[in-house]
């Protein structure tokens, strides 16, 4: 189970320590994370006496409950990691939490070079404690197109960055698909580089999709970053969409992102 809400550390103290202290009498929950970017960005909340104590006492009962506690967090870079994030993530630890781990976003001109990831995974795991979990490409939604990258160039960085951390500390690069899920970036079942898009399937049915028979076979496409793609890519979309009008509502996502 996931705890968000955008960040647990907007919520004052004794509320979140509140809720999850009942969230932890259900006895179908193992496994519990808490979500927060503060911990990059704001380290100094996760050092107060009374955040550290709190959470030790909410460890503490988790232990008791069998219940995993976790708190995941969001570097995207290796100068985001700072001694005092270091400092609060070993607090963290020091009050009874399982694990500490990075959800990052792969970002052009940020972590898109093998180099540039493999530093912020060695400030993360060797200075902070801090285990690089995942790195999601980044979404198809408007305003963020100019941080995207293709997912050859996620598979591509995947495959560079294997055998220099421990296995656990191996980030998966995932592309979360519209109406699939989360995929490991090798997951694609068919990729047209040229033209930027891939194809997925998913391995589960939705409750909407129970009577659904072509649900696990059904190719659902992903959409590279326009400018990205090779002139014959970009000079394909722009003959098709002046051919057919408007286009289908992914392929009309990425071509206003361009």
């Amino acid at each position: 189970m996931v705890v968000s809400g955008g960040d647990v550390a907007n919520l004052p103290w004794p509320h979140l320590e509140s809720f999850l202290t009942r969230l932890l009498e259900i006895e179908t929950v193992r496994d519990i994370r808490l979500a927060t970017k503060a911990l990059v960005g704001l380290p100094q909340h996760w050092l107060r006496p009374d955040v550290v104590e709190g959470m030790a006492r909410v460890a503490g009962a988790a232990a008791r409950r069998g219940v995993h506690l976790a708190v995941h967090t969001h570097a995207n870079h290796v100068r985001s990691v700072t001694p005092l994030v270091a400092e609060a993530t070993r607090a963290l630890l020091g009050a009874g939490v399982r694990d500490v781990r990075n959800q990052g976003v792969l970002m052009r001109s940020v972590n898109d070079t093998a180099d540039a990831l493999l530093d912020l995974c060695f400030a993360l795991h060797g200075e902070a404690g801090i285990v690089p979990y995942y790195f999601y490409m980044c979404d198809m939604v408007p305003g963020a197109e100019h941080w995207r990258t293709t997912l050859g160039e996620a598979q591509d960085l995947q495959h560079a960055i294997m055998g220099y951390l421990p296995g656990y500390a191996t980030p998966r690069i995932v592309c979360d698909v519209p109406y699939v899920g989360k995929r490991w970036v090798h997951q694609a079942v068919a990729y047209d580089r040229e033209r930027g898009i891939s194809y997925w399937t998913k391995n589960y049915r939705t409750p909407v999709e129970l009577d659904d028979p072509d649900a696990l076979t059904r190719r659902f496409p992903f959409y590279d970053p326009l400018s990205a793609l090779p002139e014959s890519g970009r000079r394909w979309w722009e003959e098709r969409l002046g051919e057919q009008g408007p286009p289908a509502t992914g392929e009309a996502t990425a071509w206003a992102q361009r």
